[in-house]
């Protein structure tokens, strides 16, 4: 895919590395020459030293072929200027990172997808793996559940037993389900027949937050709390 990402602060520059990762072109606008210049000497794409409201800009970034304009910038002027100019573009899909609430529904109307105050959610996702430091990952959903990745020790109830045997025993309660598994890097479903081995890497979805007896399942083969 095409893109534009807007912005070479800490949320663009992230944004490029993994653009990159999944085999995307992209062309990296940001109006700061030092951060321009940083980020060209980082990353192998196109990096325009200059701002949307830029005359030259929609002809250098090649807006017309852009399958993709992400904006990422902490102003919202900045980011709906750029909205604006790929919805006029014709540009499919238009993303931003709004950072005042109240923004939200404007950037809406455009039809471009936000992500709304982005402080608000690293804040959510610290605070998340802070309550939770058995897990590798926690991810919290709008109306409070989580997906959650953790790892299996060996004196887990779970260890050695396969997904059916594991809801056939009730050792997970209906507030559990397990989504898949990790093993040497790779996250694969779990079949209904495969024994989870201790050191597994479990990626669950939760509809009420881990704690106390339910956490201990993964460390611990008894216990109550």
């Amino acid at each position: 895919m095409n893109l534009i990402i807007l912005g070479a602060g800490p949320v663009g520059s992230r944004l490029v590395e993994r653009a990159l990762a999944g085999g995307h072109d992209v062309v990296l606008v940001e109006p700061d020459e030092t951060l321009a210049e940083a980020a060209a000497r980082e990353y192998d794409v196109r990096v325009l030293a200059m701002g949307v409201g830029d005359d030259r800009f929609p002809e250098e970034s090649r807006l017309d072929d852009a399958e993709a304009l992400i904006a990422t910038t902490t102003d919202d002027s900045v980011n709906i200027m750029a909205m604006l100019l790929g919805q006029e573009a014709g540009v499919a899909t238009l993303t931003s990172t709004v950072n005042q609430p109240g923004h939200v529904n404007l950037f809406r109307r455009l039809g471009v997808r936000v992500l709304a105050d982005p402080e608000r959610l690293v804040a959510q996702h610290l605070l998340d793996i802070t309550l939770l430091p058995e897990a590798s990952d926690v991810t919290t959903l709008r109306d409070g559940q989580q997906i959650i990745e953790l790892q299996v020790d060996a004196a887990s109830p779970l260890t050695g037993r396969t997904a059916e045997q594991i809801h056939a025993d009730g050792v997970l309660d209906e507030t559990l389900e397990i989504i898949a598994r990790v093993r040497e890097g790779e996250t694969q479903l779990l079949k209904p027949d495969e024994p989870l081995a201790a050191g597994d890497g479990l990626v669950l979805f939760a509809t009420q937050r881990l704690r106390g007896r339910r956490r201990r399942l993964f460390r611990e083969s008894t216990g109550e709390g």
